[in-house]
């Protein structure tokens, strides 16, 4: 056998007779270059035989050129510096075998990765062919796996019997894997006139039939029937080899509708009987389809295609829901969550992706589907029990090299789903030819949609109201109270600024007290600073249908007051309280009491006329001190000691004639003493001192709490003969705001103090000028 560059070998036996063009032939030789050559034949020819003995030419007749490239055996180790691959005769030869027994022995040459010259120093690619000639006549040239190299597209494939008659059956390495069947055709008698193709459950004597819906991916078995040429009669004596091919149908015609794939090689046989079983497998899907037959082979003068058109739809679609930001449909972000608290979140009504990718059965995208799936029955997987499922809608798709897109799917409220997609009207060419609903029905399977939040709170609030500390009045730093608290009615709403009622149980996701998203009242007024006394969160209640509320404070507590500095004029109090409305999905407000407002949500304003109202609409803000006056008078009579309200008018502190509320304890806020008396420690004011020699003086208050801003404070007559005087201190550390800077030290946190004096000159007279007129 060959073994170097451009070499024929000796004459080699056949071991049978074989018939090529009239005459038979026992022996032949094997060129190097693809070919064999009968008749002892030995012409050789150098270089590409593509150039230097292309088809017809005198010097080949009897020839068979399997695969006419300059292909070179020679090995490595044979030519010194010689690049190739060809290193061993166990990975690269030329060789032959007789094999079979009669009648149908074989005589088979084959090149086995063999590569082909390409320049003086070196050899490139590696070739795998296989020459059969066969006891009957015919020949088969097989294609194996093969690395081409640079002249693979010119080499010829054909025989020549003469110059007169010979073929050039294609140009170019074919593709791998596939083979070439020369035969000798039947009579004129048993040449069908047309084909035809259909499933192989047709009935055995029909003639016509249809084709179901196939799967990419998957083989299926089609049979051909070789009819006349109205398709009416079957050509049961045909036999011969026809070329088979899918084609796609959409538009042309039988002779010029685009061949899908490779074409299948069937030989029918005697015992075929006209009809023939031939396996399929597609990868891509198809919405079209014929089959395609053509006799003979090459040169064919037959050409049918099925009566019957098909589709090869894909076998799944594999469905995934994602978003770019939880409000804008995209890719960056999976939306397959199922649980209470994972993310990413994506907002109730605003629109997220579905992309439905086609596949065939091995798993491989199948770029020809170009359908546009819909949603099939949605099932809520979050909140587990007591769902209401909400609106679901896929959107509408785009298909794009078989990912079927929407960028418009949404759905209506919080949790989470799962649907699926499927599309019956990709197959829909097979809708009358018996195929199942099932079976034309591409489907994904049930897939995880979610996690969604609400798309905002709508927010209506009450009108609080707070109790003056005064009736009529406040004085600063008095403690203000709620006779009605704010109360915030929450909705969580979709896009669309539906009720997402799914808002409940464990998909409640406001917590006044959490560390990031909490809930905390802040209070401010238009002028002065507060003394916040209760801030804590409030209440928060969940109505079980996607509304809820918020209860802030109580009617109970204390809750602020306006912080007392130095004295000034009265004033209303404008008082703002405000919070950020949000959940732990960092979900906010969108609408307060109906119109378009974000956070801080806000009860009243901190500006004139706008704050949160008082009962009664007394705001006012009094600057107020408690005063004691020393009083002298006769030891037989009761002796009276002013102890009065005042407020600071922004002149000058004038009585508060307003107060009627100011409650005062002799036992506990009046501290009475003199050296009479226990040792001269001050006592509790409802103790009775001792005025000597022998009397006793007690105190009273006729008012408490003050009526017109009086006390009506008053000491018993100690009785004739016992003179002496008491010292009356104000322990009003309970009533800070009616503290004053008694010892100027610039600190407003003074009792007042007097001295109730019996029976003794009470001094001059503080006046400076006095007239009467009569």
């Amino acid at each position: 056998m060959p073994i170097l560059d451009d070499i024929i070998s000796d004459d080699i036996p056949l071991g049978f007779s074989f018939r090529f063009g009239n005459t038979n032939f026992s022996s032949l030789r094997v060129m190097s270059n693809g070919r064999i050559q009968f008749n002892n034949n030995i012409t050789c020819g150098y270089g590409s035989p593509v150039t230097q003995l292309p088809y017809p030419d005198t010097g080949l007749n009897y020839s068979m050129r399997i695969y006419g490239n300059d292909l070179d055996p020679t090995l490595k180790s044979e030519v010194s510096g010689y690049s190739t691959s060809c290193t061993n005769r166990t990975s690269c030869y030329v060789s032959y075998a007789s094999t079979g027994s009669t009648p149908d022995r074989q005589f088979v040459v084959t090149w086995y990765h063999v590569p082909e010259w390409t320049s003086t120093n070196s050899a490139s690619g590696a070739y795998d062919l296989q020459l059969i000639l066969q006891e009957n006549g015919e020949f088969i040239y097989q294609f194996g796996s093969s690395v081409r190299g640079p002249a693979a597209a010119l080499a010829q494939i054909g025989w020549e019997v003469s110059t007169s008659d010979y073929a050039v059956s294609a140009i170019g390495f074919p593709t791998d894997n596939s083979a070439f069947k020369f035969y000798i055709p039947g009579s004129t008698t048993t040449v069908p006139g047309a084909f035809n193709a259909f499933d192989s459950s047709t009935a055995a004597a029909a003639n016509t039939g249809y084709i179901k819906t196939k799967v990419a991916g998957s083989s299926f078995t089609l049979d051909i029937v070789a009819t006349n040429s109205a398709g009416t009669t079957r050509t049961t004596g045909f036999t011969g080899g026809v070329a088979i091919e899918l084609v796609d149908a959409r538009s042309g015609s039988c002779g010029t509708y685009p061949t899908i794939g490779n074409a299948a090689i069937a030989n029918f046989t005697a015992a075929d009987a006209g009809r023939k079983a031939v396996a399929f497998s597609e990868s891509n899907a198809w919405q079209n389809v014929r089959v395609r037959v053509k006799y003979p082979f090459f040169s064919p003068s037959v050409i049918a295609c099925s009566s019957d058109n098909f589709a090869i739809r894909p076998y799944e679609l594999i469905a995934v829901a994602s978003d770019s930001n939880w409000t804008t449909a995209g890719t960056s972000r999976t939306l397959n969550m199922a649980t209470t608290s994972a993310t990413p979140t994506h907002k109730a009504g605003r629109p997220f992706t579905i992309r439905a990718t086609a596949q065939n059965a091995v798993g491989a995208l199948t770029t020809g589907y170009n359908g546009t799936p819909g949603a099939g029955t949605i099932s809520c997987l979050l909140p587990t029990t007591a769902c209401v499922v909400g609106t679901f809608s896929a959107g509408a798709f785009s298909n794009s090299a078989g990912v079927a897109t929407s960028v418009t799917a949404s759905y209506s409220d919080v949790g989470a789903i799962s649907s699926s997609l499927s599309d019956a009207n990709f197959a829909a060419v097979d809708t009358t030819d018996g195929s199942t609903l099932a079976e034309r029905t591409v489907s994904s399977t049930i897939f995880t949609i979610g996690r969604f939040v609400p798309d905002h709170f709508d927010a209506a609030l009450n009108t609080p109201i707070f109790s003056p500390g005064c009736s009529s009045f406040t004085y600063m730093g008095q403690p203000t109270k709620y006779v009605t608290q704010p109360v915030a009615n929450v909705t969580a709403k979709n896009a669309a600024a539906a009720t997402t009622v799914n808002y409940t149980g464990s998909l409640w996701k406001i917590s006044p007290s959490d560390a990031s998203y909490g809930i905390m009242p802040s209070y401010s007024e238009a002028s002065q600073p507060l003394s916040v006394l209760n801030n804590s969160v409030p209440i928060a209640t969940d109505n079980g249908n996607g509304s809820g509320s918020l209860s802030f404070a109580d009617t109970a507590s204390n809750i602020l007051a306006v912080t007392r500095g130095n004295p000034i004029a009265p004033f209303n109090a404008e008082i703002a309280m405000s919070f950020t409305l949000q959940d732990t999905d960092a979900v906010q407000v969108a609408n307060v009491n109906g119109v378009t407002g974000g956070n801080p949500v806000k009860f009243g304003a901190a500006s004139a006329g706008n704050g949160i109202g008082f009962s009664g609409g007394n705001k006012t803000q009094r600057w107020g001190r408690l005063v004691l006056s020393n009083a002298y008078g006769s030891e037989l009579n009761v002796l009276p000691m002013p102890l009065f309200s005042e407020y600071f008018n922004g002149s000058a502190f004038v009585g508060n004639a307003a107060d009627n509320c100011t409650g005062l304890s002799l036992s506990s806020q009046i501290r009475l003493g003199n050296s009479a008396t226990a040792g001269g420690v001050q006592k509790t004011g409802n103790t009775a001192m001792t005025i000597p020699p022998a009397g006793s003086s007690a105190a009273s208050l006729a008012h408490t709490p003050l009526l017109s801003g009086q006390a009506g404070l008053s000491f018993s007559a100690p009785g004739a003969g016992n003179t002496g005087s008491i010292d009356v201190s104000g322990s009003f550390n309970s009533l800070p705001w009616l503290l004053f800077d008694w010892d100027h030290n610039g600190v407003h946190d003074n009792s007042p103090t007097a001295k109730a004096t019996f029976g003794i000159y009470k001094g001059s007279s503080q006046q400076i000028y006095l007239r009467e007129l009569y």
